[in-house]
């Protein structure tokens, strides 16, 4: 989530001190395994059997990540601060910010288009509908994958 929180720009003021994992969203390079309680985060993103060593994983990609990923209240509270920001440009600029902040890039004429008539799609908040549109994109495979 450590790319997540860059693209949104919200990291902790004080990091300094002893991070409380639940208030601060950083990532852990090291977690303790306890081999009879694995932790269920874990679990999702198939994590290696901890009474096996290992010396190279194979990479895994299952269904649950995607959708642990997409109900992940830290990932819908990014796109929320990602679409806060994108709603101080009018459209179709917001859909351009926000393609170059989370993807690096602009839209593809096609992307833009889908992605204008999903905000401008009368009856819904526009806010909400630009937090929406992070949120996709935070869980899409090109955001997730580097190639």
């Amino acid at each position: 989530m450590e790319r997540g929180n860059a693209t949104a720009g919200s990291y902790g003021e004080d990091l300094d001190g002893k991070i409380d994992a639940a208030k601060l969203p950083v990532r852990s390079v090291y977690l303790p395994m306890a081999r009879n309680n694995l932790a269920a985060d874990l679990e999702v993103f198939d994590a290696a059997n901890p009474e096996v060593t290992v010396g190279e994983r194979t990479p895994t990609t299952v269904p649950t990540q995607a959708l642990y990923l997409l109900n992940s209240e830290v990932l819908q509270a990014q796109a929320r601060e990602l679409g806060a920001g994108a709603y101080l440009f009018d459209n179709p600029d917001g859909v351009t910010h926000l393609y170059r902040r989370v993807l690096g890039r602009p839209p593809h004429p096609a992307e833009r288009e889908r992605a204008v008539s999903f905000v401008s799609d009368g009856g819904r908040d526009r806010e909400q509908a630009l937090a929406d549109l992070a949120h996709v994109l935070l869980a899409s495979t090109e955001f997730l994958f580097l190639d």
